[in-house]
């Protein structure tokens, strides 16, 4: 367990049970004594996890002074979303995404039992994942519906914009608690990262953008970077004025690519 409000908060937590929430989305809800030390984290907010390759093997965390997060042989580390934190109930629930050939972290959540562990860290401290501003506009694919469920819970009822959302079938399209005067446009798509819908969303809407709306795109490394070309070249919006988070790319493991990716969300 880490507890140091300056630094990594940090602890390995429980299976308390899977919710299965579509054909390609799964809940995984946790529990465990140290809990509670996620309080000071945001819903919304990125998490490492630490996934054992073998659960017979106890998961080590990661020290981040001596060693980095994937120098463990019997252990990955994935990226997720804190969907949900209920400091009575002692629980935190993260999605996954689940699909043919599913990786470390999907398999992992496939075949969760209650008991089952799993490492989690995040960093400690509010983060300003909403601003201010007339309109909000989301661009995600399959992999950010939990980040953009959470954001558009944190909304003002009164809010107003739109979200377009890629998911694979129609059976995989969930509720969502947002504000009334917010659209959702649901993309369907059954093969991501061959192609997107996003781009071509966003193209539909550019004209009427103004210099108060606010941007989030979450999808795949591609996608985001065709969405952040136009945007820099978009006479009323500024850069302060979007976020952009690469959350996988086509083909490579969060190992590979987790430094192309770090690039996109910094330009």
């Amino acid at each position: 367990m880490q507890t140091d409000p300056h630094s990594l908060m940090r602890a390995i937590l429980k299976v308390k049970r899977r919710e299965q929430l579509s054909p390609h989305y799964i809940r995984i809800i946790l529990t465990g004594d140290d809990i509670n030390i996620y309080q000071k984290a945001e819903t919304g907010d990125n998490n490492k996890l630490i996934i054992p390759k073998d659960k017979s093997v106890r998961i080590e965390l990661p020290d981040m002074a001596t060693r980095s997060l994937f120098d463990y042989p019997n252990q990955v580390v994935r990226t997720y979303t804190m969907r949900s934190f209920d400091a009575a109930k002692g629980e935190m629930a993260i999605d996954f995404v689940v699909h043919e050939n599913p990786g470390p972290a999907a398999a992992w959540a496939m075949n969760a039992v209650p008991g089952d562990e799993l490492g989690v860290l995040m960093k400690a401290g509010r983060k300003n994942l909403m601003r201010p501003a007339d309109e909000y506009y989301f661009f995600g694919d399959h992999s950010a519906l939990p980040v953009i469920s959470a954001l558009l819970e944190k909304l003002d009822p009164a809010a107003k914009g739109h979200a377009y959302i890629e998911v694979h079938e129609k059976a995989d399209i969930l509720p969502l608690n947002k504000p009334a005067a917010l659209g959702v446009t649901w993309l369907l798509n059954a093969h991501p990262g061959e192609r997107s819908n996003l781009p071509a969303a966003y193209d539909a809407i550019a004209d009427k953008l103004n210099t108060g709306a606010y941007l989030y795109a979450f999808a795949e490394h591609k996608a985001v970077n065709e969405i952040q070309d136009k945007l820099r070249k978009h006479p009323r919006i500024r850069r302060d004025n979007w976020q952009a988070y690469a959350y996988w790319k086509h083909g490579e493991t969060e190992d590979r690519s987790m430094m192309e990716r770090s690039a996109t969300m910094k330009s």
